[in-house]
């Protein structure tokens, strides 16, 4: 039992590190799809992150040290259907009732089933799938589990570490069955995904929040796409022999043009230039800048206006960067730009529109999107509800 509890405490853990890392995913996801953030739906979401971790704690962790795994002692997989039938006569025979029913033998069946109820009531009224689609896929998901315990984790390990149980594969899909049964009670008050993307492209009101979370996924998505360039540069310079013991800065100039320059154009170069005046997180959240002509209406701006205004704050931080590579700055060199970022993201609930320190040097005011007339429809499409929009 105590080994149940470390486990769940340890899920608990993984859960909160997923969540964080798919928030700004998750929230991007249900803007373009719903127009806003759904509470409910951010509530499943976690829900989702939770019980996939646990799910993957409880069967696969923890890992063993592949040195010392000793195969002569690999445990040997079930596969008679049905034994746990006998198992638990011999408990109840055993113990007798009710201690019977505390025995590991029975707790490990019942584990087994409760283990997938999530499972059923996820895929049954969190994605919208059928009675069908959810048992089958609990299925599924048992089938690669096990197989994964019974060959090592594919390979990984030279043998299993984990028990092969052909039982457990029934008895999780009986739970997920279970689950897809209730799931219509135990959900009842989570919204559909096709009601909320009806709403998708009604306006609604510039606020600090929406400013803030495009702030934070736009370093989101440099930080992603830098740490993905790097990982893909490290190991393609490993496949051509390159020396990369020192990381990244081994490279010089390419691995940083690589790493930092792409991810620069991609994020604060391209948007602008685009013609809505609009980084990705901006877009992410439906927000645009827009500058008002000498007669007091709103324009995109000219692409001066629009790169000046993107790269008010990034701008310091790529120059402290360029400076740092080749002149290897005192860490306290990146205090300047730091200023000038948190200064951005403090004087968003103090500036009109919330347009922050960028829309005060360059005059421009943040509007919502599909405000605006002239946006044509493959930057906003059209959303016709139906039973297969993605449902996050």
């Amino acid at each position: 039992m105590s080994t149940w509890i470390a486990q769940g405490q340890l899920a608990l853990v993984n859960a909160l590190i997923v969540f964080v890392v798919t928030f700004v995913p998750v929230v991007a996801w249900q803007y373009r799809r719903y127009g806003r953030p759904n509470a409910a739906r951010l509530l499943g979401a976690f829900g989702l992150a939770s019980y996939t971790t646990a799910l993957l704690t409880y069967t696969w962790l923890p890992l063993p040290d592949r040195d010392t795994l000793d195969c002569t002692r690999a445990p040997i997989p079930q596969a008679v259907p049905g034994a746990f039938v006998g198992d638990i006569a011999r408990a109840l025979d055993r113990f007798g009732l009710p201690d019977a029913l505390w025995s590991f033998t029975v707790l490990q069946v019942v584990l087994n089933v409760v283990l997938f109820v999530p499972w059923g009531v996820v895929v049954r009224q969190f994605l919208h799938r059928g009675l069908l689609v959810a048992t089958l896929s609990g299925f599924g998901a048992s089938v690669f589990i096990e197989t994964a315990q019974l060959t090592g984790l594919f390979g990984i390990y030279p043998c299993a570490y984990r028990t092969f149980d052909v039982d457990d594969v029934l008895t999780n899909t009986l739970g997920a069955l279970i689950g897809a049964l209730i799931a219509p009670l135990l959900l009842a008050w989570m919204p559909h995904a096709r009601d909320l993307a009806v709403q998708r492209h009604v306006p609604r009101p510039v606020t600090m929040v929406r400013r803030w979370l495009g702030m934070l996924a736009d370093a989101f998505a440099f930080t992603v796409l830098s740490a993905v360039l790097s990982i893909l540069t490290l190991v393609g310079a490993l496949v051509l022999g390159v020396d990369t013991s020192g990381g990244i800065a081994s490279l010089g100039w390419v691995g940083f043009a690589i790493t930092v320059g792409i991810p620069w154009i991609v994020c604060f170069v391209v948007p602008p230039w685009g013609g809505y005046a609009a980084s990705g997180g901006q877009y992410m959240v439906w927000l645009t800048p827009m500058w008002r002509d000498s007669a007091g209406e709103l324009t995109h701006g000219t692409l001066v206006q629009r790169l000046v205004r993107a790269h008010v704050v990034p701008g310091p931080m790529l120059l402290t960067l360029v400076l740092d590579w080749w002149l290897k700055l005192d860490p306290w060199a990146s205090l300047p730009w730091l200023v000038i970022a948190a200064t951005a993201v403090v004087m968003v609930p103090f500036t009109r529109t919330f347009r922050s320190l960028s829309g005060v040097v360059t005059g421009c005011e943040v509007v919502d999107i599909r405000t605006v007339d002239d946006i044509p429809d493959e930057v906003i499409p059209p959303v016709l509800p139906t039973r297969d929009h993605p449902v996050i």
